[in-house]
Parts: C-alpha cells; structure tokens; sequence
C-alpha cells in the first residue's frame, strides 16, 4: 500500500469511529436534537482507498450479545464493538472494521405501538434518516424499496473527498423494529451487502425481555446461561463464570443470583426452599412461573441481622431435571409482597384501554416496588448462543468507595468530544502530517 493510501486507511477509520459512534440510531428518538456540525478542513491530499476486502472471509457464527441483553448480532472477524448504547425503548452498537474502512450499526427499538412493513416505510422519514446521519453534511438517499418484509434504503455520502456506499436494511415483528446498517467504501460493493445479509440474518432478539427497559443491563452466566436484567446503577460486585452473583442496588438492595442443584416442583417445595435458605423468614405468598420455565416466586419477609424488618422475593426456576437457577432479592421494608404488586400492576395495565387513556398516577413507593418485581420476572435462561469473546462478561471486581455510576444515556456529541480527544492523541503518536479530506458514504 503506498504513503497516500496508508495515510488514508489510518485517517477515515479512525474518523469512521468517531463519527459513526456520534450519529448512533439512538437518535432516532430525539428528532428535535440539536446537532452541531463542523466544516471540514481544507483538502490538501486526495487519498485513495485500498483494496476491497474479500467478502468471502466474513464469517457470522460469533454473536456479539448486546449489554442490555435485548438483542445479539454477530460481529464478522474484523469488526470491533464501539460505544454500545440503549435508551429507555432502543439499544444500539456500532461495529468498526479499520482495515475495511467500514461500519455496522445494529438497533432494535421498541416503538410502543403495533407496527408493520408499511408503516415501517413511514417510519424512516427524511427527518429521522438526517438525525442518523447528522455528522455529515453530505448525504443522499438514493433509493428505498420493500425486499419482502424488509424497507432496504440505500445511500450516498461524500466525506473527506471520498465516496462510500451504505445500505440500511430494516424489519418488524409487529412490536419491535430491527435495523442494520453498514457503511463501506464505494469500491467494495460486494463487501458491503454479504455484511449487511449475514449480519441482518443473525440478528437474534431475546424476546423474554420484552416488557422491560431497554435501558437496563443483563448480568448472566456464560456457563450456565442464566441471566437477570436490572438498572443500570446497581453494581455487580461479585461474580465469576459458574459460580454465584451479587448486585448491590441503588437504595441498599442485595441481590444474588446462581444455579443450585434440585428442582422445586410444588409451593411446599418452595416454601421449604425459603426456609432452608432464609431460616425465620416468613412466606408471604408464592406464585407459580409459566412459560419456558417452570418454577415459583416466593414473596417474603425477615430481618436484618440487626433486627430491622426487610422484605424479599426469590425465583425459582427449574432449568433442567436436576438445576434450579435462583434469584434472590432483599430490601428494607416491613412484609411487603411483590407478588401481589407485581399482580396488581398486571392487572391495571391490561384494563387500561391502549387509545386515549391515562393510566392513574402511583406513588412513588408502588412505583419503586413494581421496578423490584420487574427485576426479579426478568430472570431468564438464554438460548445457546456462540459469543463472541467481547460479548463474555467480565469476572466483577469490588467497586472503588467512591464511584459514580455513569449513565448509558450519555448524549451522542459527549461521546463524539472524548472519542475525538483520543483520536487527537493516536494521530499524534503515528505522526506523519495531517491530511485533511471530506468525507463520503454512497449507496
């Protein structure tokens, strides 16, 4: 490769990185987000793309899991997670291949109401497409069609004084709306679609979640698949590949989840579970787990070691004839049963008409407590699934004493400023001269 096309190679990755992570989908649900645009500087080299890579080398076995849990993509040899992201109703993660000079952008969104392949086309307006490429002031949609059920729109993009192609491609399952996007330079065509077919292909949602912000993370085991969603401010403060986990909440919840050896068939079963492992806790009502798994939610209430009254809710359910994985919650207040919240909250939001109706306001307590027993309905068994080694959590360390809990929420221009402030440092340590171009992406 010579000087100018090396050049260009380090160059529009690297820019690719920041600016793709800056104009993730989650801006979808900010339409009146104010992006500020920069002007770029002026031309002084015109570099050429390399040589396409050869698509017959992408592979789509290993699945990138999503840290919300929401979703897993694979992510092709190559291709680096950048960013992962999620809002209250969507999750999203970019992918980056340097050495391609390419981008995959992969979301799921929860919409709120039911969707399909016609309103899917109205969905990508001309507003909503420009938030996702707000970072470029070049743009062009060249065309969209229906390929079956999916919206393909494809595009143009001038950037750094090079065009590439991109090419969206977007579905429904009537709830939820999947899209993948890949950006690659105009040269390598064939690259671009076998990326974007394998990894539209793949894309497996975890549609047990569903119900629950997108917003919180799973913490599961690799070994075991079993796995819990739950804010993220609560902190994973011991955990380890088959052994057990403990999360510490936000207002001084314990949660522990593990697989223990047995099966818990009837109540007298659970309530026997409690009272071996919680001796004089006291049950406050046990409900039965249908679907996948078969198990019970047992309600209780006890004490601190100190005598204070808490309450708490264990799952149990039964993952094969002789495991049972276990999720166990404690808070501070005195017998209340998050089985009978959780029923409630059930039952007003099936009386709710969808159209046109307000649900009652709850108090903040109820409201608190329904986020409790949502936590613990989210205990969950994966399907197997070949993950990637970026995708395997890693084993929890205590946290510092004083750590603040970022926010996934961060906004996409705060992301841009720090992943631009490192590029600044990395273009300085390979220090040839800055070549400025203007950029491009085409369909």
């Amino acid at each position: 490769m010579n000087r100018n096309a090396r050049r260009a190679s380090i160059i529009l990755g690297v820019f690719m990185a920041v600016v793709l992570v800056g104009s993730t989908f989650l801006q979808l649900l900010s339409p009146g987000t104010t992006t500020t645009q920069t002007t770029p500087p002026t031309q002084r080299i015109d570099p050429t793309f390399p040589p396409p890579l050869d698509s017959a080398s992408l592979t789509f076995d290993a699945l990138y899991l999503h840290p919300s849990g929401i979703f897993a993509v694979p992510q092709p040899a190559g291709f680096v997670p950048s960013q992962p992201s999620s809002q209250l109703n969507v999750a999203q993660i970019n992918m980056v291949n340097q050495e391609a000079l390419a981008v995959i952008d992969a979301f799921v969104q929860n919409p709120a109401t039911p969707i399909n392949g016609d309103t899917l086309d109205t969905y990508f307006t001309a507003e909503v497409l420009d938030q996702t490429w707000s970072n470029f002031q070049n743009w062009t949609e060249n065309s969209r069609r229906r390929d079956g059920d999916d919206l393909v729109i494809d595009f143009s993009v001038r950037f750094q004084n090079q065009n590439y192609v991109a090419r969206q491609r977007a579905w429904t399952d009537g709830e939820w709306i999947y899209a993948v996007r890949v950006l690659a330079p105009e040269n390598a065509t064939n690259f671009l679609i076998a990326a974007l077919d394998g990894v539209s292909a793949g894309m497996v949602p975890l549609k047990q979640f569903a119900g629950q912000p997108f917003n919180w993370v799973l913490t599961f085991d690799p070994i075991s698949r079993v796995g819990i969603r739950h804010p993220q401010d609560w902190a994973v403060t011991d955990s380890a590949p088959g052994r057990p986990a403990s999360i510490d909440g936000s207002q001084g919840e314990t949660l522990r989840f593990e697989t223990q050896a047995g099966n818990v068939t009837d109540e007298a079963g659970a309530a026997a579970w409690l009272e071996t492992s919680r001796p004089g806790a006291s049950v406050l009502s046990i409900v039965p787990i249908t679907g996948a798994y078969s198990g019970f939610r047992v309600a209780y209430s006890t004490t601190t070691v100190d005598g204070d009254p808490q309450s708490g809710l264990a799952a149990l359910i039964n993952v094969t004839a002789d495991t049972l994985a276990v999720a166990n919650l404690r808070f501070d207040g005195e017998s209340v049963d998050l089985n009978a919240i959780s029923a409630q909250a059930q039952q007003v939001a099936e009386a709710t008409p969808e159209a046109e109706s307000t649900p009652e306001p709850i108090s903040a307590e109820q409201a608190y407590h329904e986020q409790l027993a949502l936590i613990l309905s989210s205990l969950s068994v994966l399907p197997p699934l070949n993950l990637s080694a970026d995708s395997v959590p890693p084993t929890a360390t205590p946290r510092p004493t004083s750590t603040t809990a970022p926010t996934a929420e961060a906004t996409a221009d705060g992301t841009a400023e720090a992943t631009e402030a490192a590029t600044v440092e990395a273009e300085a340590a390979t220090a040839e001269p800055e070549a400025t171009a203007e950029a491009t992406a085409a369909s």
